[in-house]
């Protein structure tokens, strides 16, 4: 139980550090969705790059960091984010020891994510029915689920919080588990069928991954009861604690002992794209110019993807500790004392088995990406107008995947070529609204999905933001020294421009 309450401490005092010194994004609606999106796309769905309006798109840099979680927060009403960026702001405190966080006292399970994203130097390039992309990027993700709301209670109170003692609780199925590694991915899409105002698309995204660190903690059962601020009697117990870091186990300490990456593996993205196009086009592109491919308008865009099949396996400094069935009535462990984490798991094991080493059952540890479905569509209004969907469901695998937050949203756009403003309207986990806004000047985009957090409408639980630059050049951009309709190398077509912008 001990070894709970530490691992939750742990990640709790992560998330309050990251909440007050970030600016944290999710799901980056306002760059995902729209007909400029390019590369970013390729995050959502492979089939999307031959839809676009830029027929080449180079990514500079996108990034996004997000959090949330229904444990703890500030309250709007003393805190907002700008008043962090004040000279010698101090935080507020709450309770006897000047917590800088309240807790929500209900007794739901209790959730958290952390994620975040660098898409690095990136490109796209579509060939008529062809289209091509090379990624990179690092990715983190840290998440919990079903989270007991007693041990969350405890890891905030300590053992010494009287309302908690000698009730016997009993949490199921819960788990936290994080990863961090790189990824370069490889796309292709190709239009498979395509008839008068119809288009198919299919698409996939390979990606070789390498694991720079990661665990979980999985708990099927925890069944115990704190007598008082130095005593618990874990009851029953049975969880699996898996971790690989970077680190030497024996100090603590970041050497160039341990391998750079103690992982690796591989991911895939798969999807299709269907659209219904406004017009019949009869100036298919023929293979000249790469500037000369035409984009079509559409009456309606729908996509379908399945994103992060994969895992990453580490085996480097890699620890798998098994706990079945145990139990332990355990005085004094207010006393404990660990200065390293060898020290600690043989600790563990000693207590719960008698032995220093039972405990350890592999130097192997495999930690699944947060595969997902997701849903787009996109419809086209009028002149510049559309109004995009996202749908995104967690797949989990098993208990040791980690876990992507599922979303609906709702995405109305105004778009031109060296503008575009989109207000996303989401629900996040089905329970949680949220109002965000994006904008694009040509090449540069900033947005958020919880525009309230930085209007100080509500309580600070989470926040979000993300950025992406990036270039693009759009189909029918050929220049010609002549301005008539000779312009245009594709059969003459006069009006590509227009239908471009």
């Amino acid at each position: 139980m001990e070894l709970i309450n530490k691992a939750i401490k742990t990640l709790a005092t992560l998330l309050i550090l990251i909440l007050y010194n970030t600016a944290p994004a999710q799901e980056l609606l306002g760059v995902i969705l729209g007909n400029y999106r390019g590369t970013s796309g390729l995050m959502i769905n492979p089939a999307g790059m031959t839809t676009n309006k830029v027929y080449l798109d180079i990514n500079l840099a996108t990034a996004n960091v997000f959090i949330r979680n229904n444990f703890a927060y500030l309250p709007k009403e003393d805190f907002i984010i700008w008043d962090a960026l004040k000279k010698g702001y101090e935080f507020p405190t709450y309770g006897p020891y000047n917590k800088n966080v309240i807790y929500y006292q209900n007794q739901n399970h209790k959730n958290a994510a952390i994620s975040a994203k660098v898409l690095g130097p990136s490109a796209m390039l579509q060939v008529g029915d062809h289209a091509f992309g090379i990624t990179t990027g690092v990715r983190y993700l840290l998440t919990g689920t079903r989270i007991p709301w007693d041990i969350a209670e405890l890891s905030y109170n300590g053992l010494d919080y009287d309302p908690l003692h000698n009730i016997e609780f009993n949490g199921n199925n819960f788990n936290m588990n994080t990863s961090v590694w790189m990824e370069v991915g490889l796309s292709y899409a190709y239009n498979v069928h395509k008839s008068f105002d119809q288009q198919l698309t299919v698409g996939i995204t390979i990606k070789k991954l390498w694991g720079y660190g990661g665990g979980y903690l999985d708990a099927t059962n925890a069944n115990y009861l704190v007598e008082n601020d130095s005593t618990i009697d874990i009851i029953n117990l049975n969880a699996h604690a898996g971790f690989s870091l970077p680190v030497d186990y024996n100090n603590n300490d970041f050497t160039g002992e341990t391998a750079s990456f103690t992982g690796s593996g591989f991911s895939m993205d798969v999807g299709a794209v269907f659209i219904k196009k406004k017009n019949v086009n009869l100036n298919e592109w023929r293979g000249k110019k790469l500037c000369a491919q035409t984009y079509e308008e559409y009456i309606y865009r729908i996509g379908v993807s399945i994103l992060d099949i994969g895992r990453v396996k580490y085996d480097e400094n890699a620890q798998l500790h098994d706990y079945n069935d145990v139990s332990k009535y355990w005085p004094s462990v207010d006393t404990l004392g660990f200065s390293n984490i060898n020290e600690m798991m043989a600790g563990f094991s000693n207590e719960f088995y008698g032995n220093p080493s039972t405990s350890l059952v592999s130097n192997t540890i495999k930690v699944g990406l947060p595969t997902a479905l997701s849903v787009q569509a996109d419809f086209y209004l009028k002149d510049n107008v559309y109004i995009g969907g996202f749908w995104i469901h967690p797949l989990r695998i098993n208990m040791s995947s980690l876990r992507r937050p599922a979303q609906l949203a709702v995405v109305p756009r105004f778009e031109t070529k060296y503008f575009e403003l989109s207000l996303p309207i989401s629900l996040y986990e089905y329970k949680y609204p949220r109002i965000g806004i994006a904008a694009r000047i040509y090449f540069v985009t900033v947005g958020t999905e919880r525009l309230g957090t930085y209007l100080g409408m509500t309580d600070m639980d989470g926040l979000d933001i993300y950025a992406s630059v990036k270039l693009g050049i759009n189909k029918g951009s050929c220049r010609s020294k002549l301005s008539d309709a000779c312009s245009n190398t594709n059969f003459g077509n006069k009006y590509s421009k227009r239908r471009n912008r």
